[in-house]
């Protein structure tokens, strides 16, 4: 675990400090990533002790904060609040992953996601240049067609990076 600590209208407190660091390393148990964690210590209005905790899980970014009237006291419940919500992300991790995937029509053994919605795709000759005219002015994701030199079954796509994928069976389909 990378903890970096600061202190904002407080003095730096070496026994806070570490007090912080015993508290915040039971996190690291409930995530298989190590965490890169920073923590603010405050004072608000004179009296009011704030403790802020960030750090970033699997590209989500889990901020939580604590006031109370003792610091040692924020430390330990924002500690606990973190504890649930991480044990919760856990759960959920493993939820996902347990989950499989289920074809409808597959065999009674086999666990998959289920097919919805079929809908009948009247696949149009054209060639590549025109397609991806039809894909950009359609807004969609994908276009099916068929192309005119040799009457095969294409798919052109959005990519990522802004171009066009082409996916062309190998023969013509009838």
């Amino acid at each position: 675990m990378d903890l970096s600590i600061s202190f904002r209208h407080v003095t730096p407190d070496e026994t806070l400090k570490r007090y912080v660091e015993e508290k915040l390393v039971r996190l690291q148990k409930y995530v298989e990533t190590p965490l890169d964690v920073h923590v603010v210590l405050s004072i608000e209005r004179t009296y009011r002790q704030r403790i802020d905790v960030m750090f970033t899980l699997n590209g989500a970014v889990i901020n939580a904060h604590e006031v109370m009237d003792d610091m040692y006291a924020a430390v330990d419940r924002i500690v606990d609040k973190l504890e649930v919500r991480l044990k919760r992300f856990r759960e959920k991790i493993k939820r996902y992953r347990e989950a499989k995937p289920q074809f409808v029509g597959a065999a009674p053994e086999e666990e998959s996601a289920k097919i919805f919605v079929t809908k009948p795709v009247d696949a149009k000759p054209m060639d590549p240049e025109e397609a991806a005219m039809q894909l950009a002015a359609s807004g969609n994701n994908f276009i099916i067609f068929r192309g005119i030199e040799r009457g095969n079954v294409c798919v052109m796509y959005k990519r990522k990076d802004g171009n066009y994928g082409l996916i062309e069976t190998a023969g013509r389909i009838s």
